[in-house]
């Protein structure tokens, strides 16, 4: 009897919790892009912009919408997820050859860490990216800002200001995951203090003024929403990477 009680309770609670619970056939707040049917591999009609001349600009065909075709999303879609088999692979062979790392390192467990995690930080530091083309419906569209647009729909357009903020995480992330690699393979004297550098990096490329941004244009479309200091920060991070590689291989091939 005494355990029936807050069982009782607990049952009660759920279904007074299930009758308030409304989908988003009935509570258009919950809606999707797609909405219904939503699995992972359904994909939202093609944008308005994409049959667009007007907004697709001269350079381009006038009719874009094939590239909205659900097999083209999916793939690319997968396209996406697949660089976490390689960055698994890698970080798997740090660690079972974790003595062999160390070795090289002076017996320094840490430098070897850094090793592992840098490309699986370098993945997820995808994530963002990955994150604004699901909202996407992983279309490849015009670009319209909602803070310039207040009639912005994500039917018509890709959204601007969501990937200018996901470009910055992006870019700054695999920052982290380039220095990381670094870190570990030129050890923490390269530089005079290779840490600091490290974290300095990070701070210009994170909290840098991110006004004016860089103009790159693809087709005439804006392709590369980033400002200098993260574009600069995250330069660093590709020279200090290929400068670690380089060193790698002394490592691995002595003679």
């Amino acid at each position: 009897m005494n355990m029936r009680l807050p069982l009782c309770l607990l049952v009660s609670l759920c279904i007074s919790a299930a009758s308030g619970v409304k989908t988003s056939s009935t509570n258009p707040i919950l809606l999707g892009f797609p909405d219904n049917p939503a699995w992972g591999w359904d994909k939202a009609p093609p944008k308005s912009s994409l049959s667009d001349p007007k907004e697709l600009g001269p350079d381009l065909p006038p009719d874009q919408s094939k590239t909205a075709k659900q097999f083209n999303l999916n793939l690319v879609q997968l396209v996406h997820w697949t660089p976490i088999i390689p960055a698994v692979l890698m970080a798997k062979n740090v660690y079972f050859y974790s003595d062999f790392w160390d070795g090289i390192f002076d017996n320094d467990k840490r430098r070897s860490l850094l090793m592992l995690l840098s490309p699986i930080i370098a993945f997820f530091g995808g994530l963002p990216g990955i994150m604004m083309h699901t909202y996407e419906s992983w279309q490849v569209a015009p670009f319209k800002n909602p803070l310039d647009d207040p009639n912005f729909k994500i039917s018509d357009f890709n959204n601007q200001w969501l990937r200018i903020v996901a470009y910055q995480f992006i870019f700054v992330m695999q920052y982290v995951g380039l220095i990381t690699f670094a870190l570990g393979v030129l050890g923490y004297d390269f530089l005079a203090n290779f840490k600091i550098w490290s974290i300095l990096g990070f701070l210009v490329g994170y909290l840098g003024n991110q006004h004016p941004k860089i103009s790159f244009s693809l087709f005439q479309h804006n392709t590369m929403p980033l400002s200098w200091y993260t574009i600069g920060a995250f330069g660093f991070g590709v020279i200090c990477n290929l400068l670690a590689f380089i060193k790698l291989g002394e490592y691995s091939f002595p003679d």
